[in-house]
């Protein structure tokens, strides 16, 4: 696969790629989040879209919530989230994403006084609106928030029941990992999955490898959100290779929370040579300044990955998520017949 560094980047733009680690309220275009701070009433400080970039910059993975708590705030209605869903998912498009598992935060918005019911049934709106117009699949995954306590994650189980299958495939498990374990959370992600919810959580990205045990051991999630301190505990790192329990990795994410020191130092290339099962995603990337194609792109530039490997990466998204496997098949073919198309017109 020889293809000159000019064309790498047409290439990778136009490959066909999946995301299974994406936020949407972090992944909101600059511009819709500008137009939320006008609507409600505007900030002093923040008078152009530069303003707000600035204000979006954080230090550490504590000061990263505290600034996710903010933007938050910003969202007021719940119809708002029928324009997140479909301005994210347009914005995928022109990158040829063809489908993605998008976490989305409903407990996030109480203070506002809106309700898991109505954000996740315009989140729905907004995802099939944009699948009728620009042909991106969707599924959402409701992040329970780990700082909100075992007692409301089964309350949000509850709330959300009534869309599983109908627009939510699964449940999360985000915020500060480093100050509330997942162990009390075991008894509902039992019952999450008893009810058909696939389960994945983040681990071992602010906290280290016993937060990934906990969470394959004492939650039996199906994949791992970050994983990246997994390297910590050899053993963790062969049991994930054993079991393939898929990473959802984000390298430019663990860099600006200071998880990694570097895009050098980030251990995707290790465990991708090591034989474990991963997958390339962006986060948030309004709030990180990054892209899915960005993310590829990075791994050529930075780490030494080859086009194949790419092709290996890209596949290894549909793999990993929660498609049938009927869906992942026909997903296959579709990679497999452009992936044909873009070799052999840059190659």
């Amino acid at each position: 696969m020889m293809v000159c560094m000019s064309d790498i980047e047409k290439l990778i733009v136009e490959m066909p790629k999946i995301e299974l680690h994406l936020h949407l309220e972090g992944a909101i275009p600059i511009e819709t989040l500008y137009n939320f701070v006008q609507r409600k009433g505007g900030d002093p400080s923040i008078g152009t879209i530069e303003d707000l970039k600035r204000r979006l910059v954080y230090t550490d993975f504590a000061h990263f919530i505290d600034v996710w708590t903010w933007m938050n705030s910003l969202i007021e209605e719940e119809r708002d989230f029928e324009e997140i869903a479909y301005e994210v998912l347009h914005g995928l498009s022109q990158q040829n994403v063809k489908y993605v598992e998008a976490f989305y935060s409903p407990g996030d918005y109480w203070r506002q006084g809106l309700s898991v019911q109505g954000i996740t049934e315009y989140m729905i709106r907004g995802k099939e609106r944009a699948y009728r117009d620009f042909g991106i699949r969707s599924e959402l995954i409701v992040d329970l928030v780990r700082d909100h306590g075992p007692k409301v994650g089964i309350q949000r189980l509850d709330e959300v029941t009534p869309f599983l299958g109908k627009g939510v495939i699964g449940i999360g498990l985000g915020g500060s990992e480093q100050s509330f374990p997942a162990d009390p959370y075991a008894s509902v992600y039992k019952e999450a999955k008893q009810r058909g919810f696939r389960l994945t959580a983040h681990a071992g990205e602010a906290a280290g490898p016993e937060s990934v045990w906990a969470a394959v051991r004492k939650l039996g999630c199906e994949r791992i959100g970050h994983g990246v301190r997994a390297r910590e505990d050899p053993q963790l790192v062969s049991f994930l290779k054993e079991r393939q329990i898929p990473l959802e990795l984000c390298v430019v994410s663990n860099v600006r929370t200071k998880v990694c020191e570097s895009v050098e130092t980030h251990p995707i290339r290790q465990y991708f040579e090591e034989g474990l099962m991963v997958t390339v995603n962006s986060d948030d990337p309004t709030m990180f300044n990054t892209s899915i194609t960005q993310e590829y792109l990075l791994l050529v530039q930075k780490l030494g990955f080859t086009l194949r490997d790419i092709k290996v990466l890209s596949v290894n998204g549909i793999e990993s998520s929660f498609m049938s496997d009927k869906d992942k098949e026909s997903m296959k073919v579709l990679f497999e017949r452009e992936w044909q198309q873009l070799l052999d017109k840059y190659c």
